[in-house]
């Protein structure tokens, strides 16, 4: 599966790539949804260190925080500043939204 490719708005050289996971999530989602996580998605580009690296099991990580529809959503994500990509892990809503990155992180 190929993963999708958000490009930076500032023109800086982070790209935006989706693991599997991610994308097999994403694909689900409704597409006033889908918008709006690559909106986020285009602003992590901008600026991946925004958000605080992850603890524990989870170190490496970063998780971006937004709301949509009253809902709480999460993006998991982990920059590889060597090849200046930003690699979505998963996206979706916050209720057992760590629990799921454990068990993806830990294949």
């Amino acid at each position: 599966m190929k993963a999708r490719v958000f490009p930076s708005m500032s023109g800086k050289p982070y790209r935006v790539i989706m693991a599997p996971a991610a994308h097999r999530r994403f694909s689900q989602f409704i597409s006033s949804l889908k918008e709006r996580i690559r909106t986020e998605a285009k602003t992590l580009a901008d600026d991946p260190y925004r958000w605080e690296e992850l603890k524990g099991p989870l170190k490496g990580l970063r998780s971006c925080k937004f709301s949509f529809k009253g809902t709480r959503y999460r993006i998991a994500y982990r920059i590889n500043a060597t090849e200046h990509v930003i690699e979505i892990a998963l996206v979706g809503p916050r209720q057992n939204f760590y629990e799921m990155l454990r068990r993806i992180i830990q294949r």
